[in-house]
């Protein structure tokens, strides 16, 4: 473990060089718990802000319910930040004011801050890069800040920050090594965002009872998913929402969540802003995040990539390859680039999506964790209706690259199981 810098990191250094910096400053990559980033935040001044803070945890749907409030809160006319994890290519992504990304100099900048604050304290690299984010938000006089939780909830990073109304989206079975091996233990590790007296939002259809304890323990103004809010198909293109206060209709449907569209709008619903039905219509509508069933252009037939890496996010994603199947013709053949790290539940995630995919195409994710092919063919072996057409690669490049060689203008591609997987596709 390294505790200091050299001086050329104070001024010269590249955002790639720091990265490397935090890469090794601590012994473990995951370190839960708030003791020593809440000291360096406190030397900061980064617990309060000025702007209204939402800090939102969950199992899956983090990302896309920031998405959500991101796009209603900036088409509202609002200054908006948003922190977010892990990034899919580059470290930048991780932060955005009003959209926009900012500058390598500007995480250097911060970087260089977090670093003199410190002192000899020891941080991991989402903690650091937590702070960092952080220090940069309080510059930028945003009205709302967004912080999406790296893991978990209670004890992570981002929950040293005093925020005025929390979310917790969805509760699966992840990270169990962390979080406990059930439903409860985890959702009590999530509803740990939730602060005294302040609205909190669940938009997990089957709430968890330690949700509901926790909030009542703490006095949290909780609303629930089915008896305060809930959303319903009018049709094969079209849903509603109804809140306690409105019911939006009809809002069209898109290849994000409508269930974490759903939260977003009850977040809106207890910030009690007044925004024009039509205009949150449209704002749902048009909301966008990359790696969540995203299309990518340059291929001769369809081709999507999404971050699905949980039984949860493959069941979604599941649901959605046979909403596009529907368009298809019968002769549609559904080939699945996967590639998933180590420590993810393989076999239940597989079981999860076995149903709509024709051909598997395992590939070795050549990261910390990454799972080889081997291994996803061992454990797709224990997974149900088994039945398919596997092959293994050494890479997701070269799986991508053998399997588009091979299909129709009437398929489909799908390349899932981990930020790292879609990753080496944007990069190709």
């Amino acid at each position: 473990m390294t505790n200091s810098t050299p001086n050329t990191l104070f001024s010269a250094a590249t955002l790639e060089q720091w990265l490397a910096h935090l890469e090794q400053l601590h012994p473990n990559a995951i370190e839960l718990g708030l003791k020593r980033i809440t000291e360096v935040g406190q030397r900061l001044s980064l617990i309060h802000f000025d702007a209204k803070v939402i800090t939102v945890a969950g199992t899956n749907g983090k990302g896309t319910t920031c998405a959500y409030l991101e796009k209603i809160l900036l088409d509202a006319g609002f200054k908006v930040g948003v922190y977010s994890s892990p990034h899919i290519h580059r470290y930048n992504e991780r932060l955005r004011i009003n959209s926009q990304e900012l500058t390598d100099q500007a995480h250097c900048d911060a970087f260089a801050i977090i670093e003199k604050a410190r002192e000899i304290i020891s941080l991991s690299y989402f903690e650091y890069a937590t702070l960092a984010c952080l220090y940069l938000l309080q510059q930028a006089n945003c009205d709302y800040i967004l912080l999406e939780v790296g893991l978990g909830g209670r004890l992570d990073a981002t929950n040293m920050v005093e925020s005025d109304l929390s979310v917790v989206t969805t509760i699966g079975i992840d990270h169990i090594d962390w979080l406990g091996s059930d439903r409860e233990k985890i959702g009590f590790e999530k509803a740990g965002v939730f602060r005294a007296n302040k609205p909190a939002i669940c938009g997990e259809l089957d709430v968890p009872q330690s949700i509901i304890d926790h909030a009542s323990n703490i006095s949290a103004q909780l609303k629930l998913a089915s008896r305060d809010f809930s959303f319903a198909m009018l049709d094969d293109q079209h849903w509603s929402w109804t809140g306690q206060n409105k019911t939006l209709s009809p809002i069209k449907q898109t290849l994000m969540p409508m269930q974490n569209a759903s939260t977003a709008l009850a977040v809106i619903e207890a910030l009690n802003l007044s925004i024009a039905e039509e205009q949150l219509i449209a704002s749902v509508e048009n909301a966008a995040l990359a790696g969540r069933l995203q299309a990518i252009s340059g291929y001769d037939c369809d081709f999507y990539i999404d971050v699905a890496h949980n039984p949860q996010s493959a069941q979604y994603l599941a649901s959605q390859i046979k909403r596009l199947k529907h368009e298809k013709p019968e002769s549609c053949q559904v080939h699945a680039v996967v590639g998933m790290l180590s420590d993810k539940d393989m076999t239940s995630t597989l079981s999860a999506i076995n149903a709509q995919i024709n051909e598997y195409h395992f590939a070795d994710l050549n990261c910390y964790r990454g799972a080889s092919a081997a291994t996803l063919l061992e454990a797709y072996q224990g997974s149900e209706d088994n039945q398919h057409n596997v092959t293994c690669y050494e890479n997701v490049s070269s799986a991508v690259d053998k399997v588009v060689q091979n299909v129709s203008a009437s398929d489909i591609v799908i390349v899932f199981g981990s930020f790292h997987t879609v990753s080496d596709i944007l990069t190709k």
